[in-house]
């Protein structure tokens, strides 16, 4: 034992005892000291702080707690989370944000409902930086219609700021039974942009019909940004062909599933979906697809029509 180990137990016994004060401004700065010692005994005494009735003790306390650290400490901070004053919160955010407390995650979510700005922005930089371990408790939020509506636009801006941090988790969201839940996922996917979400969101297109839509809308998106790889140099190309990311998502299934789906998707309402149903119909057999071909030009969109009249004029001669 050290000479100065005498000196801090007795300085900490001080504190501890000063902490229980009946003057406030007594037990505010014995708080402040504690945190100064940054000795892990005195966080029993300061969870006990955070329920006294002065903002400034509380305040005090949260603060010691961050400086102290370990499981302890957090413990008490996310039990601040719950506290009326705006300041208690905004302290006890930002110090389970820099220890990226994973048990954090739901009471962090409460803290984006409060209505003071500084807490909504605190716990949204919070839960940014704690990253994909945060992903499932945001989408599970999304199920509650009252949440959703509340702080919807918010999980989505955390789960984008979140980048490819997110990208694991919000994959295996995509077989979630709720529709919100993969909705969200497939429109946070395509704002991030990563090669890796082409198959599974092709995967989507052929599990999920109603997801069709948006998963076509975000492949667009994600080769207009470059993220997959597009099929060619020339704006025709593109035009008629897919992405080789696309086209190895549907080579990773069985060729007559993907056939079957993608027959009936050529029936979907969405004229997007059906030219894209073309235009992997034609990626999948070339020029033997003619039958779907020649259908199509009678499709009441122009664009279906136009798809279908540019791949019949790229056919071989005398194929039929």
């Amino acid at each position: 034992m050290t000479e100065s180990a005498p000196i801090q137990d007795a300085d900490l016994n001080r504190w501890l005892t000063q902490l229980r004060s009946n003057d406030v401004t007594l037990r505010s700065d014995a708080a402040h000291q504690l945190g100064k010692l940054a000795d892990e005994r005195a966080v029993p005494v300061l969870v006990e702080a955070l329920a006294d009735s002065d903002e400034y003790v509380r305040k005090s306390a949260v603060t010691a707690l961050r400086r102290i650290g370990g499981p302890a400490a957090m413990e008490g901070l996310r039990q601040a989370l719950a506290d009326r004053s705006e300041q208690v919160v905004l302290q006890a955010v930002n110090g389970l944000r820099d220890m990226r407390d994973r048990e954090a995650v739901e009471p962090l979510i409460r803290v984006l409902t409060r209505r003071e700005r500084s807490l909504q922005l605190a716990a949204t930089d919070a839960l940014v930086r704690i990253g994909g371990d945060a992903v499932g408790p945001l989408m599970e939020a999304f199920k509650d219609r009252a949440l959703r509506r509340r702080i919807g636009n918010q999980i989505w801006k955390i789960l984008v700021d979140m980048g490819t941090k997110s990208i694991d988790p919000l994959l295996q969201m995509l077989t979630d039974e709720n529709q919100y839940v993969r909705l969200t996922a497939i429109s946070v996917l395509g704002r991030i942009g990563d090669q890796r979400v082409a198959a599974p969101l092709v995967h989507l297109f052929l599990d999920d019909l109603r997801m069709q839509e948006a998963v076509v809308t975000t492949l667009a998106r994600l080769e207009e940004r470059k993220v997959i790889e597009p099929p060619g140099s020339h704006a025709a190309d593109r035009e008629i062909f897919l992405p080789k990311d696309v086209v190895d998502g549907f080579l990773g299934r069985p060729r007559e599933e993907a056939t079957k789906i993608l027959t009936e998707a050529l029936e979907n309402p969405s004229p997007k979906v059906r030219r894209f149903a073309l235009k992997s119909i034609y990626a999948l057999f070339g020029d033997t697809a003619l039958e779907h071909l020649v259908s199509a030009l009678k499709d009441e969109d122009i664009d279906v029509k136009r798809l279908a009249i540019k791949v019949l004029g790229r056919r071989s001669p005398g194929t039929r």
